[in-house]
């Protein structure tokens, strides 16, 4: 665009919507958004230095202030003058036509629905520019990039016939590398398999920093008229050309010594910081533009514009007329078709039949509202239902009820995109906690992981609690599907841990089910048309079975039924619902026991008589022989029995009491987080049904209020018809013949300026 406005870092610096619009009054405007924390307001007549700065100070706020809470994002919009406008031949486009440049972030730092839902309404009213990085290409790479690429298409709802890729950075490609060719044709096909296009897409090599430099040293002016640059800001920028794109310049001027030469002169002035007139300069840009390959890319852009001139640019400006001509057609019709009535009789007539449509609408309209009512609910109740044979049935039912193909194709998109929701949440948040525990990942590192997927401020909530409990999980040990830790009930800082482990652990699942319902609404935003398609051919079908209260035969000769449903049409907007506070209701397997237990407590002694025997010798006197006897002695041994007291110890017994506490293991916790998904995958329908319900209940309050003021139209131009036909009715006759005709002169105009652009 010729100037530097969006700040550049080597972050990632974008957050919510910079909008760039073409003007010659520099000014800036930063929305108010709620508790922002960055100035908003309005500023004018800034410099391109005062506009980087705000900008900048603005997404560095936004950047440390969503770390803590959630914000919806910075709107920031600036006017200035922009090259492609400022040089009309860039894009062929014809005077008095607005361009307007949209920098948007990427998928990684927009987390949260609101901001999700403030970008889908910007990307579908552009042809998009996606930049690639040549060093994140490569086979290693390529698949990761392909996949957060087809995200972004789907989440933003973006235009997949209108992109053009730049591949970026070409200039780091090394001499081994593969051939710049071969890399593209590669990606090409890549890309045009993955996003599902006809054609394979446009990827242009492309080197962002040799264009940045010398662009912004010319100016966003034309190129045919001076530069409004001043020789210091052009100096200080090719001083930064020359020594960031050396290896550009040289390997481009390497087989023409002459221009080599001449570049060495410029880059020696440059250095001397002598005047770079503009000549030279558009010299300088002339090549720059050549060799980053931003002429090829202008001549795509041009080539775009001409062919979706009309659907990008006049459609959308036309839009709002087509309805409103649409409306008041309709409603000037009303006014013609009482105008022809040429008798008094056939006026009462027709204000008695108008009379009765005002008399049966309301009766009809809840009738028609509670049998289509329940059709939904029904239909609904089915997809609920997890048996196949069930969902047959039902949709056979619908289908007989009247229910087209379309609707059910709707609800089937629906039905995807509930079900779909269990799956991201388990493959980007469930699992890698549950994975991290499991293999005692560091906190940082989950931290990390967790940011591209949801908040700042949630990841690092869930990573905080994380830390703590991966921590304390080394103290418990194994048991069935828990983890458990024991304390004495009477050991007081044992129980302060169990206390602190419970709570971490409480906390860590507090965490995460804050973050599965907000994942779950950005992941519901993201399918935001799929919703809206579905809910439109139910508007539809309704306004159909509607409009038979007003195309009764019996009913007047003023058409009623196509100025009611025109001014319907003008009046419908809708909304996404939102999940309530506290979706996902986990239950939270956390259990305290308290045991007992016999255990030794201390000893003690105690004296016990006991019986001791002891083997006494004695003498014993004995005859020996038979006639000769002889005394003899012999030594013998007798028990001698005493008591005495012997010193026991014995341990002492008591019941100890003890405080246990069972923590889930890793794989326990994804399962309980599973099944709270699981459970609240009926309760996701339940919102969606009100939603739907509300938006049908709402189609009918509108058809009746447009029919209402329809009606009293009528009656007003049926009252003055009479004074018409008592005074001058031909007279008025002719007027209206007249103005009939030119009506339907600028109607056939209107018609076919649609089909000219593709209405």
């Amino acid at each position: 665009m010729g100037r530097k406005i969006a700040p550049i870092e080597a972050g990632e610096m974008s957050g919510g919507v910079l909008t760039i619009k073409h003007s010659q009054e520099q000014r800036l405007m930063i929305a108010e958004t709620e508790d922002a924390a960055w100035d908003a307001g309005e500023w004018t007549g800034l410099s391109d230095e005062d506009l980087y700065q705000r900008i900048s100070s603005v997404m560095h706020s936004y950047h440390a202030a969503r770390k803590k809470r959630e914000y919806v994002a910075p709107q920031i919009t600036a006017h200035v003058p922009l090259l492609p406008a400022c040089d009309a031949s860039l894009l062929g486009l014809p005077n008095g036509i607005g361009v307007e440049l949209i920098d948007l972030p990427g998928l990684k730092s927009v987390q949260d629905r609101a901001n999700l839902a403030t970008i889908q309404k910007q990307v579908n009213k552009a042809f998009s520019l996606v930049a690639l990085d040549y060093m994140q290409v490569d086979d290693e790479h390529r698949k990761r990039l392909l996949e957060e690429l087809k995200k972004v298409v789907e989440y933003l709802q973006g235009r997949t016939d209108s992109m053009i890729f730049i591949l970026n950075r070409v200039d780091n490609r090394g001499a081994d590398d593969l051939p710049l060719s071969v890399r593209i044709d590669k990606l090409r096909e890549e890309i045009k398999e993955v996003l599902l296009l006809p054609e394979l897409p446009d990827v242009l090599p492309f080197n962002a920093r040799l264009l940045y430099y010398a662009q912004c040293a010319w100016g966003s002016g034309s190129f045919n008229e001076p530069s409004l640059i001043n020789q210091e800001l052009r100096l200080k920028l090719l001083k930064a050309m020359f020594q960031d794109c050396a290896g550009v310049i040289k390997l481009n001027t390497k087989e023409n010594r002459d221009l080599k030469n001449w570049f060495r002169y410029i880059e020696d002035g440059v250095e001397d910081n002598e005047a770079i007139d503009d000549e030279t300069m558009r010299e300088i840009l002339r090549y720059s533009l050549e060799w980053s390959g931003g002429r090829e890319l202008w001549d795509r852009f041009r080539v775009r514009v001409q062919e979706s001139f009309s659907e990008l640019v006049i459609l959308p400006a036309l839009l709002e007329v087509f309805d409103n001509y649409d409306a008041l057609e309709k409603l000037l019709e009303v006014l013609i078709q009482a105008r022809k009535i040429n008798n008094q009789e056939q006026v009462e007539q027709e204000k008695d039949k108008i009379a009765n449509i005002r008399q049966d609408l309301q009766k009809n309209i809840k009738k028609i509202g509670k049998e289509f009512k329940g059709e939904i609910e029904l239909l609904i109740a089915g997809l609920k239902s997890d048996d196949p044979n069930i969902r047959i049935k039902i949709k056979q039912a619908a289908e007989k009820k009247g229910l087209d193909g379309f609707s059910l194709k709707g609800f089937s998109l629906i039905l995807d995109a509930v079900n779909e929701v269990e799956g991201d949440l388990t493959k980007v948040l469930i699992v890698p906690v549950r994975d991290a525990l499991k293999d005692n990942q560091g906190a940082f590192e989950l931290r990390d992981k967790l940011r591209e997927v949801t908040l700042p401020s949630l990841a690092d909530d869930i990573s905080h609690a994380y830390d703590n409990v991966s921590r304390r999980l080394s103290k418990f040990s194994p048991k069935s599907e828990y983890l458990v830790k024991r304390v004495r009930a009477d050991d007081d800082q044992g129980k302060k841990e169990i206390e602190h482990d419970e709570r971490y652990t409480l906390l860590l699942y507090h965490s995460m089910r804050k973050a599965m319902s907000t994942r779950a609404e950005f992941f519901l935003q993201g399918k935001a048309q799929q919703f809206e398609q579905a809910l439109e051919s139910l508007v539809n079908e309704q306004v159909k079975r509607l409009k038979v209260c007003l195309s009764d035969e019996n009913f007047s000769s003023i058409n009623i039924e196509k100025a009611a449903l025109s001014n319907l049409r003008k009046k419908l907007a809708q909304n996404l619902p939102t999940l309530p506070e506290k979706f996902f209701e986990l239950s939270e397997p956390i259990k305290q026991n308290r045991s007992k237990q016999k255990e030794v407590v201390g000893t003690k002694t105690e004296y016990e008589t006991r019986t001791k025997t002891e083997y006494q010798n004695y003498t014993e006197s004995y005859q020996d022989g038979s006639c000769f006897s002889s005394t003899k002695t012999r030594t013998k041994t007798r028990p001698v029995t005493s008591n005495y007291q012997e010193a026991v110890t014995r341990n002492i017994y008591e019941d100890i009491e003890y405080v246990e506490l069972f923590l889930p293991s890793p794989d326990l916790m994804a399962k309980q987080w599973l099944s709270g998904i699981e459970k609240k995958k009926g309760s996701l329908w339940d919102i969606l049904l009100d939603w739907i319900l509300k938006r049908l209940d709402d189609v009918s309050s509108i058809f009746e209020e447009s029919v209402d003021e329809i009606t009293n139209l009528a009656e007003r131009a049926l009252q003055q018809q009479l004074t018409i036909i008592e005074e001058n009715f031909e007279q008025q006759k002719q007027f209206w013949l007249d103005f009939e005709v030119k009506k339907d002169h600028a109607a056939a105009d209107c018609e076919k300026l649609q089909e000219i652009i593709g209405q």
